[in-house]
């Protein structure tokens, strides 16, 4: 071949400047019969034509004699390998190529049935003939669409009448009707071209007929055909007989033809994870080896793939060869390119690829592949996008941006927001970063919006959950980056509101404690004690006592301090007050709280000592000592009025409340705390408002109202829940244990419980953990199944044997125990146990209730004895 290729194309009439352009998509060459090309309208994307040291399509090709080369086409697809020269024909495709182009149904195929059994009750039951099965890359689209062409119903309705079309061959609408032409399996005939051929045999025929088109993204839109391919499809849906089915990348149908659509707004939706695992171990068949933690390694890496089910089935593939435990690695190492297999990549090989392509065949450039980046920056993509881009990039106005990136699929809008799919998120964040001067615009919109947010925890937490990971990732790269200290401890101070986010808001304070020249010596010690707060409400105990220690050792634990020293141990003995509480170490915890109320009294902070007493109260309420809470109650809700602190009156108006539930007084109780479950509300107290909610929940169950108290305790679990609180979590299980247990509902009380139990566990409450056995054995005694509760009242008190202190709960257990041997008829064990249980009570002080009830029960006792003696 002796001219080159650009000569060739300006044979073909093709003007210098569409040559020189900037490539914005393939260009295409139509070969005349006879050229050292096999097939014509074969195109090459300019750069090619360069001597650019981009990968070639016309791989093989030497000194533009392109016999023996590989072509490529736009899709990546590999079309022709002609070593035989110039053919005679002008065909562009084959019969051979179609065929090997298409996919057989895939045998594994998890968690679609309720789309394909939609798709089919569209073009069956519904009769209607326009089905459109759209999404991003890698969904599975082609998949589903062979699954519906295999469906009994569809093969019955259109009976040998159905055609799958690999658009991916197909460049525009002349190469469209070639390949209709070789599917259909139609003879050409003199003087009539192939539109007429085609559309006579639509014409004549009487039977349904079905054509799919396969990867339609392809031809429609491909550099200037997509008004012949529009007027083709157009002319083709005039047929009545004729339903059509396309596949494509993007959110919406081509054309204006009524199609109905498959999935979600965006398209077919990523797989839910139980499927998606089910997928992954049958594309791994034999080769997984199972242990302890494969299936929770297993659910992680499905997660950061985002269940999308070209990645699982590639990622899968990798452990037909290695461990499981060697892909994790391998993930972590190089993301997305272990996405692939074969050597040669395409749309189905190579999640890569397969995203490359998105960008190449929408023609994502310029500031638009910025704004793609920026999205594979942000972890929660741009929420409420209308409303926050404007104000991430003023002046811009980047609504056709947005919409260009829509309609790739690469991005999917959900809730008013944008987002990616983890697969693309990961390979653009790679291949295409983000800028600096896009990452300042970030910064600057995320301190502007952590400035803004409202007071009231409860309706500032909404906000900030959808924004969350991001600010995480922009402050983590300021602070990392030595960007402005006082912003950063802005956004510290922000986000350290909410325990919900405690894990972002400890890696931010780490993260500034490890680059803390910049900050000043209080600031550091604030930073300290935040983060040892936040450990605490992770149960991470002895982290955040080791934490307090180390800054209180730096301090003179003496009388003659500055106010300021004085405020700081205030804050370190309050601390370990709350991690010793939190570990039902009470002794512990009320010499931590007096030394804190010491020295708030002595650094004059009237709010921190008043807070400090109220928390006394709690401390003697938790050990049921009703006396010496309510007087401190009372009297830290005294001192809350006088400064002015509404919150504290608040707090202490729902701490006597609990103490009327526990002395009986329950319509006393519900006035209190539904009182002050409304004050909490208003100031915006989450925490504080579920627990009244709980409480009003343990009211109404004592009154045997059980609708109302499982509706209250839900209520509390969903506040917990949103807060991220695990304890009030627990708490809600077991009140729901209570109420099913109370209505002989014991299988479900179990349920609960047991729930209770390890999450309890989890947080390392082991008071609580006896607590809930304590429970479990109760529901198997009543359940008659002795054994597993005599195992349960065992394990309880074991671990209450490890706190002498909780009287209340040991006696109770030990009563409980009583009743169960009683049951059993062992009635020596059972006096042991009653009798062990009064002098528990007896020694307490303030539970003499608990005294006559075992006195009671030891009475009862005799008479079964006697009872049981006359009957022998």
């Amino acid at each position: 071949m002796k001219k080159t290729a650009i000569e060739a194309l300006r044979k073909l009439g093709l003007k210098d400047r569409k040559i020189e352009k900037h490539i914005q998509g393939p260009v295409r060459i139509d070969i005349a019969a006879g050229s050292s090309l096999s097939g014509s309208n074969m195109y090459i994307p300019v750069e090619q034509i360069s001597t650019s040291t981009s990968p070639h399509f016309f791989t093989g090709a030497q000194k533009n004699d392109f016999r023996g080369a590989m072509i490529t086409n736009v899709a990546g697809n590999q079309i022709i390998n002609n070593d035989s020269g110039p053919s005679s024909d002008t065909q562009k495709i084959t019969a051979d190529m179609i065929a090997s182009a298409t996919p057989a149904v895939p045998t594994i195929f998890k968690g679609r049935k309720e789309l394909v059994d939609q798709g089919v009750n569209i073009l069956c039951q519904k009769a209607l003939r326009f089905l459109a099965i759209l999404g991003a890359g890698g969904m599975g689209k082609t998949s589903l669409a062979l699954h519906i062409m295999s469906s009994v119903s569809v093969k019955n309705k259109f009976a040998g009448r159905c055609y799958f079309v690999p658009c991916e061959l197909f460049e525009d609408a002349e190469s469209l009707v070639q390949g209709l032409v070789h599917v259909m399996k139609l003879t050409m005939q003199e003087n009539k071209s192939k539109h007429e051929v085609i559309f006579d045999h639509l014409g004549v025929g009487q039977d349904d007929l079905l054509i799919v088109f396969d990867n339609f993204e392809t031809p429609w839109n491909h550099d200037d055909s997509r008004d012949g391919v529009k007027n083709l499809l157009g002319k083709i849906v005039q047929y009545v007989k004729v339903s059509l089915v396309v596949t494509m990348r993007g959110p919406n149908g081509p054309g204006d033809i009524p199609w109905e659509r498959l999935g979600d707004e965006s398209g077919i939706p990523t797989l839910l994870p139980v499927p998606a695992k089910e997928a992954f171990k049958a594309f791994v068949g034999n080769n997984l080896k199972s242990s302890d933690n494969s299936d929770s390694q297993i659910d992680s890496l499905l997660y950061q793939l985002g269940y999308v089910p070209l990645a699982i089935r590639l990622s899968a593939q990798h452990v037909k060869r290695v461990p499981l435990q060697a892909l994790i690695r391998m993930w972590e190492k190089d993301k997305v390119s272990i996405l692939k297999e074969g050597t040669k990549p395409g749309r189905l090989t190579s999640v890569s690829f397969s995203i490359d392509l998105s960008i190449r065949i929408f023609m994502i450039e310029g500031r638009t592949l910025d704004l793609l980046s920026v999205l594979s920056f942000l972890p929660d993509g741009i929420p409420f996008w209308l409303e926050c881009l404007d104000q991430i990039f003023p002046g811009e106005e980047l609504s056709s941006n947005v919409s260009t990136l829509l309609d790739s699929s690469l991005i999917y809008g959900q809730n008013e927001g944008l987002k990616m799919l983890a697969p693309v998120q990961e390979h653009v964040h790679l291949k295409y970063p983000i800028g600096k001067v896009d990452i300042d615009q970030l910064g600057k919109f995320y301190e502007r919006f952590l400035e803004n947010l409202p007071e009231n925890n409860m309706q500032a937490q909404p906000l900030l959950q959808l924004h969350i990971n991001n600010i995480e990732r922009i402050f983590k790269m300021q602070i990392s980056e030595g960007h402005s200290i006082t912003s950063c401890i802005s956004a510290v101070n922000a986000v350290n509101r909410f325990g919900r986010f405690s894990s972002v808001s400890l890696g931010l304070i780490d993260l500034l404690l490890q680059n803390n020249q910049d900050i000043k010596k209080e600031g550091e010690v604030d930073l300290m004690l935040k983060r040892a707060n936040r450990l605490r409400w992770m149960g991470r105990f002895q982290e955040a006592e080791a934490q307090v220690m180390s800054v209180k050792e730096c301090l003179n634990d003496k009388e003659n301090i500055s106010q300021s020293e004085a405020n700081i141990l205030g804050r370190c003995f309050d601390t370990l007050q709350h991690i010793y509480y939190a570990q039902d170490q009470y002794e512990k915890a009320i010499d931590m709280n007096l030394r804190a109320q010491k020295y708030f009294k002595q650094s004059e902070n009237q709010w921190a000592h008043t807070d400090s007493m109220r928390w006394l109260g709690n401390i003697y309420l938790r050990q049921n000592s009703y006396k010496e809470a309510s007087e401190m109650f009372s009297e830290a809700q005294q001192l809350s009025q006088e400064i002015g602190n509404e919150l504290g009156v608040a707090e202490c108006l729902q701490r006597l409340g609990d103490i009327y539930l526990m002395q009986s007084r329950y319509d006393e109780a519900i006035v209190m705390i539904s009182d002050a479950q409304k004050q909490f509300e208003t100031f915006g107290n989450q925490l504080q408002t579920a627990e009244c909610l709980w409480s009003l929940g343990e009211l109404y169950r004592m009154q045997k109202k059980y609708d109302e108290a499982a509706e209250m305790t839900l209520k509390a679990q969903t506040q917990y829940e949103e807060i991220g609180f695990k304890q009030g979590v627990a708490e809600c299980w077991r009140t729901l244990g209570a109420i099913y247990g109370e209505q002989v509902q014991y299988d479900e009380a179990v349920n609960m419980f047991s729930k209770a139990r390890v999450q309890y566990q989890t947080i390392g409450r082991i008071v609580d953990v006896a607590w809930c056995y304590q429970d479990l054995g109760i529901s198997y005694r009543l359940q008659g199944d002795y054994e597993k509760a005599k195992e349960a009242f065992t394990e309880a008190m074991d671990l209450l044997n490890g706190f002498p202190g909780e009287k209340y709960k040991i006696g109770l257990t030990l009563l409980e125990f009583g009743n169960l041997f009683s049951d059993m008829e062992d009635f020596s064990e059972a006096r042991k146990k009653y009798k062990e249980a009064r002098d528990i009570f007896e020694s307490h002080g303030q539970l003499e209730k608990w005294v006559d009830e075992c006195s009671e029960a030891l009475a009862k006792l005799d008479e079964a004895e006697s009872a049981t003696s006359i009957s022998t």
